[in-house]
């Protein structure tokens, strides 16, 4: 019986040690890496522009066009803009210049501004998807019309008329007050 208990203590010992240098030693055959500021922005602006075409690619396999994809988009990310409701267009603006120059080449400029109206200039950093033509059989026009345009349509519920045009290697917006918003602005004061 003694014999028997010292059997079972030692193998249980074994096994305990067997256990815990497995372990230790499957943590150090991987050297685990956190990525910098820098890679995470850009990994998830790439994984965005993905999924955008990745969505555009699945709407058009179920007979579904941009316009639906892109409208079903704005729908789902529409209230996260909330937050800017009657704050006029600083934050709106502040917000696709955030947008734009997460890219590691993107730029962003006020062209020209008023009260009610501001003109902003950007380039189009995600082209290079398109080098080669389609990305994931989505052209360079739908991923633009999806991508600008379900902006145009998030940014009509805060009261704020978006438009947007492509000029060589550049996109061009306008983004106006509307008057719903404009009356509720001068209602408030």
């Amino acid at each position: 019986m003694k014999s028997h208990c010292l059997f079972i203590l030692t193998a249980t010992l074994i096994l305990s040690l067997n256990a815990a240098y497995s372990q230790e030693s499957d943590s150090s055959r991987f050297n685990l890496t956190k990525a910098s500021a820098d890679e995470t922005a850009k990994y998830a602006v790439w994984r965005t522009d993905y999924y955008i075409c990745t969505g555009i690619a699945y709407a058009k396999s179920m007979g579904k066009t941009t316009d639906d994809f892109m409208t079903f988009v704005a729908q789902k990310h529409g209230p996260s803009l909330n937050s800017m409701k009657g704050k006029g267009l600083e934050p709106v603006v502040n917000f696709l210049n955030f947008v734009i120059t997460n890219y590691p080449n993107g730029t962003f400029e006020i062209v020209s501004e008023s009260q009610t109206t501001v003109k902003v200039k950007a380039n189009r950093p995600y082209t290079s998807y398109f080098k080669e033509g389609l990305c994931l059989g989505v052209t360079i026009d739908e991923f633009e019309k999806c991508f600008w345009g379900h902006a145009q349509l998030m940014l009509k519920t805060l009261g704020i008329e978006f438009k947007y045009w492509i000029e060589g290697d550049s996109a061009v917006a306008t983004l106006t007050l509307n008057n719903v918003y404009l009356k509720n602005a001068t209602q408030q004061w």
